[in-house]
């Protein structure tokens, strides 16, 4: 029962609350259309298939077709220009934040299970370091330019679950693979005798207590730059109604929907 103790443990470690930050539950939001974003340029085709591009420096087009803008309607491009702009490397650094909480924290369990020189722990850490560059080749241009298309994007949320799923299938696939590791390092403290593995055991509860305190803080720190990011997207969402209601040509722009409680108002 000691045994299945440990194990159930170790299991419930790699668990990391780190990507709560990013959870679509998060900020209620939907996306309709698709988003594209590369070298300073917003780019966005609507659920009706209109085409709409905003630069850095303002200027909009409509199915290729420049828009000759008010300034007040001016004003609401440029902040609904800007606050994208602001939330693309904000999703970023939480994005990247996240796996490097996760992927630190797991390492930390195992570490202090079974010995930081364990093949775990390195098996680990080639597969962040790979997932990190993969990301890295994905989200920069050859210039370091941040890009971001569709598929970073999902309908019910703003930024897609598929870093968070490929990392958790990886991880689980190494655990798999290591299940006969785990077993051994457990067998080690059993045939050290009862007492000294009663003193294991306690040692991993009370190590266990102080890492989730230490891993639910950082966690909430990225959550609460979720937070920050989500008031983004209520600003952006405000500016896309109001460039959706005084804009014409633009009755159909709805791409970015956030239901919340905001004290924006029409």
């Amino acid at each position: 029962m000691k045994t299945l103790a440990v194990l159930t443990m170790t299991a419930a470690l790699c668990a990391s609350p780190a990507f709560a930050g990013m959870d679509s539950e998060h900020c209620d939001m939907n996306l309709q259309g698709d988003v594209n974003w590369q070298k300073g340029v917003l780019t966005l085709f609507t659920a009706n298939d209109e085409h709409v591009v905003i630069n850095g420096s303002g200027q909009m087009t409509v199915n290729n077709r420049s828009v000759s803008l008010s300034s007040e309607q001016q004003q609401w491009v440029n902040d609904y220009y800007h606050n994208i702009e602001t939330a693309i490397p904000m999703t970023l650094e939480i994005t990247y934040d996240a796996l490097e909480l996760a992927g630190n924290s797991i390492n930390e369990a195992f570490g202090e299970l079974l010995g930081e020189d364990n093949g775990i722990v390195t098996d680990l850490n080639g597969m962040f370091a790979g997932l990190r560059t993969e990301m890295d080749g994905h989200f920069y241009d050859a210039d370091g330019e941040v890009r971001m298309n569709s598929e970073d994007f999902e309908e019910d949320g703003w930024i897609s679950e598929r870093w968070e799923n490929k990392f958790e299938d990886q991880v689980e696939n190494i655990i798999a693979n290591s299940t006969g590791r785990l077993l051994i390092a457990i067998g080690k403290a059993m045939l050290s005798g009862d007492e000294d593995f009663d003193n294991f055991e306690q040692h991993m509860e009370n190590w266990e207590e102080d890492f989730e305190q230490r891993v639910e803080a950082k966690s909430a720190a990225i959550e609460k730059r979720a937070d920050a990011l989500c008031e983004v997207l209520k600003k952006a969402d405000y500016a896309e109604l109001k460039m959706q209601k005084h804009i014409p040509g633009l009755e159909n722009l709805n791409v970015l929907t956030i239901n919340s409680d905001s004290d924006l108002k029409m």
